[in-house]
Order: C-alpha cells, then structure tokens, then sequence
C-alpha cells in the first residue's frame, strides 16, 4: 500500500512539472512495456483530455516514395491555441502494402509505446525533443521530433499505395481525432485525370500519365470504372479493351508510350456529375495472372449546359448635363463555354451613347446598339461598358437583349432618372473671435437632389477687417462632384485685423446653372491684451528690506479667464510676504478665476537683500484664457534692482579734560567717520547741549549750523560720505552755571534704520 501511494506521488510530481501536465486518472508503473487500454477506466466515452483539440500529420495528405525506402510520419495532438500536447497516446493502422518497421517507444513508463504487429502500433507524445537520424552522415535527412509529438516510420518493398491512419483518442471531437496519408510506393510515377467540367451530350478524354523512366511501361495498364452519375459510356481506343459484361461503364487501356488514355462518351445529355475509380495496375514480369493494383484515384466529370445571364447597372439618378456609366454583363453560371454572342442595347427618352468599351459593331435601323462578343468561358464574363448621355429631363431605361451561337437568351433593363441637382449652402462660425486669431469659419455645402451636381464651387466674400490666407475677397473654394444627399464640409480659415462686428457670405454654383447662397454671419471681433506693471526700488543695501508693487489689468474687451501673475524673484532676494500668493523656489503666485475688461488687480511683495548683484531684477508675467476661448494671452514687466554694500558709520565725541569752572569755555568735538564700502548718504549731525552749557559756536560742514534756544545744534546734512571719509564738527560752549553736564550728539542717515546717539558728561563747578 506504501509503495503504490509512493509511486502516485511520484508521478503526480512528473505531471506537474509540465507545462500541459497529464490527466491520466490511473498510475503507469514503470517496467517492461505492456499493452494498455485507449482511454481510462470508468470513462470510456468522455473526453479523455479535455485540453486535446485534434491531431496533425507530417507529411499530411499523399506522399511518393521509392520502393524499400523508409518514410518517418511525425505526429502532434494539439489544443486550442495549437500548443502540443505531451503523453498523448496515438494509434497507428496501416492498410495495403507496407509495413511498419518502428515506432517510437520513448519513456520509462510501461504503458509506453508499442508495435502490435507490421500493421498496427501505439505510440505516445514525448515530453522532451529529440532528432532520429538515418545512420548517415547527411543531416539533411534528420527528423526532428518537438515535445507534443511521435513518430512512426514505415516501408514497403512492394508497389501500391499504403494508407496510414493516426488515431488520438483522447482527442473527443471525431471530426478532429484521426488523420489519414497515403503513400505511394514505386519506382515510377502516376498522374491521374483531374476533374473535369464537360458540355452534355458530348465526350471527354480520361488519360493516366505514368513516368516510364525506371520501369517497363508495357508493365502497366490502367482500369477505368464508371461508378455513377449520368449514364455515359468509355469507348475503347487504340490499346483499349472493354471488359465484357460492364456495358462500356469498364475498361483496361495498355500504357506503351507512358500514357493511357480512353473516351468517356455521354449519348443521352443529362447535367450532373459522373464518378470514375481510376486503378494502375503492375503485371507479373511473366505477362501471367491479374497483376497488382499499385495506385488508385478517383475523378469526377461533371456534365453541364451553359447558361447564360444578363445583368445592366445603371445609376438611380443622373444629372442632365455630362454623362452617366452604365455596366453590361453578360455572366456564364455554367462550367463549359457559350457560343459567340450577340447584345442588342436600346436607349430611351433621346438618349445617346457617348463612348462604350468595346464599341458597338453596328447601330441597327432602329436604332439600337449590337455588340458581337466572343464566346463565354464556363464561369466567365463578357462585360460592355457605356456611357450615356441624357437628352432632357425624365426617365432614361437601357434595354439589353443578349443571344448566343447555340440559342441561348436573356434579356433586361435598368432605368436611371434624370434631373437637375440642388445646393443647399451653410455657414458656420463662432459669433465672438479674437482679433489677429485664426477664425474656424466652414462652408457646407449639400447636394439635396437625386442627381449628383458637377464642378461645385464655394464664393465667399467677408468684410474689409477680415482677411484670408490669399488676401482676397472672395475666395474660391472647389467642391468638386457632390453625390446625391452628400454634404462636403470645406474650410475657410480667416483673421480680423480690428476689434468689431463683420460679416462673412457665401455663394455657391454648379453645371447645370445650379446655385445657392447661405445666410450671411457675423463675427463679435474682440480684443485679448494683458498689461503688467511691476515697480520698486532701484537700489537695496545688503540687509535692507525691499517692496514691490505688481498689478495685472485686462485692457482687452473680453473677460480673460484662469489668470495667473508669476513673478521669478533672483536668488539675491528672501521674500519675505507674499499678499496672499504661493511662494515656490525663486518663484510667487497669484491666481485669479476671471479678470473683467478694465479690471485690475493689484499685490505686494516683500523681500530681505541678501547679497550683492549689479543686477537682481525681478520679471512679472500673466496668462489667462480668453472667452471666447483662443490661445493663451500674455502680459510681462520687469523691476530693475542692485543690491549695493551697506555704509558703517561710526559716531566719536571728544570731551574737554576734567572739569570746568563757571565762566570757562571748552570745546566738544564731534567726529563722523565711514567704515563701510559704499557712500553714506543725507548724512544729518546734531548735537543737545545741557543746561549747565550755553553754545558759543559750532562750525563744520558746509554752511553755518543752526542753534536754537534749548541748545540743540543742527549742522547741515552732508549729501554724500565716502568709505573712509571722517567728517568732524566743533562745538563751542560756556560752562554757564554748576552742575553735571551731559552733551549729546547723534547721526542720522538714509541708510540708517535708527540714528546714532553719542553722550559725553563733565563736571561744572562753581568758583
């Protein structure tokens, strides 16, 4: 019990390691082959592999061998999808001459393949690929059996044919489970008549090639057999012998000169489909007994009238002016030919021929058009082609009469009306446009008669402030042939120099003296235009904070939509506030849903000076959708800025040495000096004397300063101060009355937030 367990596991682990694993319900123990059933235990009648689709043979269909060579069959049971199956089992039977010598025995399972005697055999689809060679050294003759098939190879010593059935049981469809291939063995070659499509009542000739080269051809003969059909009779030729008893429906020919002919005669005409059994027959060397049948065949000699059918194509609908195609067929349904044939073609209502292919042989004295056309081949066509002129208005019918050599007839018509065409004429564009933008203006024009109108052409005109890629008004526009019930569109692309309403019409005329006008429409030309404003300061220190104005206003007259106000800020900048903008890297933006013509909207942007640039501008750009919609419209400004150094200046007051007495005076100096690497500017000295002094003088700088009654002094401002300058101030005081006395100097400039403050104090003593 182990041991079968064990060996259900192993092969349940073969199956699965294949791409398409077994569906054996059994287990195949290995060990010597043995005789297995075709399909598994408990289901006979089922699909076996529900995967198999059907099965295929190489070489399919007939093969010609040499005698005593060896012909190798390769088999493949396939799916759906043309994928082989592997472990397939197939049958092999053979029937006639021949025998199989080997089949393939590939595996280690015991239920793999096997001969069962020189005419029956089974085999299985390998799982892996594998080359059966001849034992030669020429490659040529390989066979090269894939995963998914097997082989069977056979011969035969003796001529005939063998006829090889493979049989894929687990294939369920029937249709598709079995394949058979004939092989033909000998050293010569047969052709056999092909079928044949013969007139009743008259003969055809049966004949049987055989290639003569390696053999006797007085070896050979051939025996023809009416099987049935129609009644029809072989009649003997030179060579030929009617075998007594069979009423002409038997016959043996000799096969001298490499061929072996006979007629098959039909006496009582009746359609239909006779059948011959064709057998070539190999005589004893001796010229002694009945020989042997070493190729067979069977051919058909179908018995047919011709019959003949006229067919006229003419168009429903015509115009008058021009010409309409018309089409005459003359077909053979039949399988032999027709005799020569006469087409007589009538025209109604005035119509005239203008040219035909071929021409008419003659016109009649009525009037009528006679063709003379060669004989219809079996399941041929003789075709007129014409084309017809219409005389006026009305109904033109083309009449047709057709007749051949040996009585056959057929007559038709076909009608085609005649009318004028009419135009029908649309215009469309859209009613607002923007000025120097492509206008989509189309023309449709319609043909709404039953006849096609000829030579169609489109005018259109429009006003002076609109132009067209000619640069003339009108334009024209060709159409062309428009079928009956057929609109063809055509574009007229145009742009408006200025902001207005103009019109655009259009006209259209046709052969025939057709025409029609569309309604005029009128474009609202509107103008799209963005105007940016960006502005602040033209010079920033390092340090110093910055701000810019920006604003967007729509000048155009049309509301622009999804508008959007970026401003690219330089790396030399930190912003600081954005006024309800997006800050990005070295980016702000602002976006708005709609901006009404004459509407503004303004923003603030702050920013630190972080490094100096000659150049650290800042450029301002705004899109927005126009409506009606056109593209995109842009609006940009810029906002120069240089980021200069920042001035250092440093505030120093030099004081009279210890202390004063009533009555004295004493002098403060004040000096100003640049430390830093750019120019100070509006530079602006003051200085508080206290109470305890009264301000006798103050000198420096280039005017006079000023002092008022509390002792503030206020020297002139100095416009510039360079690096490295030091600007010095005197003040001259009395020490007025006892006390300690605080003097106080401070700076201020325009690069200083808050001013410089300086205090000195001394010591005023009485006398």
């Amino acid at each position: 019990m182990f041991a079968r367990l064990a060996a259900v596991a192993v092969v349940a682990l073969a199956a699965g390691c294949s791409y398409n694993p077994g569906t054996f319900p059994w287990v195949l123990p290995p060990g010597p082959i043995q005789q297995t059933h075709a399909k598994p235990r408990f289901g006979y009648f089922k699909n076996f592999d529900p995967r198999a689709a059907k099965i295929e043979v190489t070489p399919s269909g007939q093969a010609n061998a040499p005698l005593n060579s060896q012909i190798v069959l390769v088999a493949s049971v396939l799916d759906k999808d043309g994928t082989p199956r592997r472990s397939r089992r197939v049958e092999w039977t053979l029937e006639g001459p021949g025998q199989i010598v080997e089949v393939d025995e590939s595996g280690v399972y015991a239920g793999r393949g096997y001969k069962l005697d020189s005419k029956t055999a089974v085999s299985y689809t390998v799982y892996t690929p594998k080359t059966i060679t001849r034992g030669n050294d020429d490659p040529k003759d390989d066979v090269t059996v894939e995963a998914g098939q097997t082989f069977l190879v056979v011969s035969s010593a003796v001529p005939g044919e063998t006829v090889v059935t493979a049989y894929a049981p687990e294939v369920f469809n029937w249709e598709n489970n079995r394949v058979v291939t004939r092989v033909l063995w000998g050293d010569s070659r047969f052709s056999f008549p092909a079928p044949a499509v013969v007139r009743v009542g008259t003969e055809t000739r049966l004949a049987t090639g055989i290639d003569t080269s390696a053999e006797s051809g007085s070896n050979f003969r051939v025996r023809y057999r009416v099987i049935d059909g129609p009644t029809a009779t072989l009649v003997s030729g030179g060579g030929a012998v009617s075998l007594s008893g069979s009423g002409g429906r038997e016959a043996e020919v000799t096969a001298d000169t490499g061929e072996a002919a006979i007629r098959l005669v039909q006496s009582d005409p009746k359609p239909g489909k006779t059948r011959v059994a064709v057998e070539v027959v190999k005589l004893p060397e001796n010229g002694v007994g009945p020989g042997t049948v070493v190729g067979k065949r069977e051919t058909t000699v179908e018995w047919a009238a011709p019959s003949i059918k006229l067919n006229v194509t003419a168009p429903p609908a015509a115009g008058t002016n021009g010409t309409f195609p018309v089409a005459i067929a003359l077909d053979n349904v039949a399988g032999v030919d027709s005799k020569d044939a006469r087409v007589r073609v009538t025209l109604s209502d005035g119509a005239t021929l203008a040219k035909s292919d071929p021409p008419p042989t003659r016109v009649d004295d009525r009037g009528a058009l006679i063709f003379d056309l060669p004989p219809v081949s079996g399941k041929g066509k003789q075709a007129v082609t014409m084309d017809v002129r219409p005389a006026r208005v009305g109904n033109v019918t083309v009449t047709a009469d057709a007749v051949t050599g040996d009585g056959l007839q057929a007559n038709t018509s076909a009608s085609t009306k005649i009318e004028n065409g009419k135009l029908q004429l649309l215009l469309e564009a859209p009613q607002a446009v923007l000025a120097n933008e492509r206008i989509p203006v189309r023309v449709a024009v319609t043909n709404a008669g039953a006849a096609p109108a000829e030579n169609v052409t489109v005018w259109a005109r429009f006003d002076d402030a609109l132009t067209s890629a000619t640069g003339r008004s009108p334009v024209e526009l060709s159409a062309g042939t428009v079928a009956p019930g057929q609109t063809k569109t055509l574009d007229l692309p145009l742009s408006a120099t200025r902001t207005g309403r103009f019109g655009v019409r259009a006209a259209a005329t046709g052969d025939g003296n057709l025409s029609a006008s569309a309604e005029a429409v009128y474009l609202d030309v509107r103008r799209a235009e963005l105007a940016v404003s960006a502005t602040g300061p033209k010079i920033a220190y390092i340090g110093q904070s910055v701000e810019f104005a920006l604003k967007v206003t729509n000048r155009g007259d049309t509301e622009m939509k999804n508008v959007s106000l970026r401003a690219a800020v330089p790396a030399e900048l930190k912003v600081t506030a954005a006024d309800g903008g997006t800050v990005g890297p070295g980016s702000v933006e602002w976006k708005l849903s709609s901006l009404r013509p004459g509407e503004s909207k303004a923003f603030k942007l702050n920013a630190d000076a972080l490094k100096l640039a000659g150049s650290a501008g800042m450029q301002v750009v705004a899109l927005g959708d126009p409506e009606p919609l056109g593209a995109p419209v842009e609006g940009r400004a810029d906002a120069a800025l240089a980021i200069i150094g920042t001035p250092a200046l440093a505030l120093e007051v030099a004081t009279p040495s210890g202390t004063l007495e009533v009555g004295k005076r004493a002098s403060y100096q004040i000096r100003v000096r640049n430390a830093g690497t750019v120019s100070a500017r509006n530079v602006q000295v003051t200085a508080l004397a206290p109470p305890e002094f009264k301000v006798v003088r103050a000198t420096g700088g280039a005017t006079e300063a000023r002092t008022d009654a509390n002792g503030r002094v206020s020297f002139p401002a100095v416009e510039e101060v360079a690096p490295g300058q030091t600007l010095t101030f005197t003040v001259e005081v009395d020490a007025a009355q006892a006390g300690d006395a605080r003097f106080k100097a401070e700076v201020t400039a325009t690069h200083l937030k808050n001013p410089l403050r300086e205090e000195q104090s001394a010591r005023v003593t009485g006398r």
